[in-house]
């Protein structure tokens, strides 16, 4: 084999064994055809060429190129080993996928049209919970930087104080509640004794009562038993009053109506009147009948009355 021949094919295989290493170290399928799409973002941090693409959780390709853009933005391009393709209104998010690596994350879009290959997707960088992070503590600084400065103002007062003699002042206070203090455990040490008698006199006093609650048991049962009695016998009563006052309801709600003779004599005015008559009447034939008892007599005859 001649020398050009060997030349000719050791360029063969390093292009051959370059192209499969750069496919292999792209992640990028060895012999098939890539779906490419791209977005544009305001910032990337963390994206480089070789980062990871996920959809739903599952690594489906890597980022290829990174470029800067005339309006400021910045292009990423994306090579996805997927079946089939990606919906129109499909988004394209930057997220932290552990505490110091970024990838890309897709989620699907609704659209039933489907993007050709190299086609444009929106792009979204999310901060995540560090950007949060940031975003409170930018939120907190002036509120901290206040604080700080009242604790400042604060502890430079207590310094000026303790100048002032405000050390001689807590030393007092302190002197007058250690004498306090001793002063009580003086009255407790003396009272004692007192103290000792009276927790037993209680103890006595608690179980007297218990031994005569123990001794009255009986008595006390037998007065339970005659209070809950009495109470069915209420009971029994107040049923049997809630029945005579329904039927006394009936009874004067028939009188109310007209039935029966005391209906008709209370709900009739004309038998009021007709028994007031009468009894006018009857008033005048006594006072006569006492007045004149010869008027009536004078025709009478002794046999007849007799």
């Amino acid at each position: 084999m001649k020398s050009e021949v060997k030349v000719a094919l050791t360029i063969l295989v390093a292009v051959f064994v370059a192209f499969i290493g750069y496919r292999f170290m792209a992640d990028v399928p060895l012999f098939t055809q890539t779906y490419q799409v791209y977005a544009e973002f305001d910032r990337v941090d963390g994206i480089i060429p070789g980062s990871s693409v996920s959809m739903q959780g599952v690594k489906i390709g890597t980022v290829n190129d990174v470029t800067f853009q005339p309006n400021d933005s910045v292009r990423v391009g994306f090579s996805l080993n997927m079946s089939g393709q990606l919906p129109a209104e499909s988004v394209a998010f930057i997220r932290s996928i552990s505490i110091l690596e970024k990838g890309v994350e897709i989620e699907r879009g609704r659209s039933a049209t489907m993007l050709e290959s190299g086609s444009r997707i929106k792009g979204i960088y999310d901060e995540g919970i560090m950007g949060t992070i940031e975003e409170l503590g930018a939120q907190a600084a002036p509120n901290i930087a206040k604080s700080t400065e009242s604790l400042s103002s604060l502890l430079e007062q207590i310094d000026q104080m303790m100048l002032d003699g405000g050390r001689r002042d807590i030393e007092e206070s302190l002197t007058g509640l250690n004498r306090t203090i001793n002063q009580v455990e003086d009255l407790f040490r003396s009272k004692n004794d007192e103290i000792r008698d009276a927790i037993s006199s209680l103890r006595n006093t608690l179980q007297n009562v218990e031994d005569l609650t123990d001794e009255q048991k009986e008595r006390i049962d037998s007065i339970m038993e005659s209070l809950e009695n009495t109470g069915k016998e209420f009971e029994e009563l107040a049923a049997d009053m809630n029945r005579a006052t329904s039927t006394l309801n009936n009874v004067l709600e028939k009188i109310d109506s007209g039935e029966g003779s005391l209906g008709m004599l209370v709900n009739d005015p004309s038998l009021y009147n007709n028994l007031d008559s009468l009894s006018y009447n009857l008033s005048r034939l006594v006072k006569d009948l006492n007045e004149n008892p010869r008027h009536f007599l004078k025709h009478l005859r002794l046999i007849e009355i007799f």
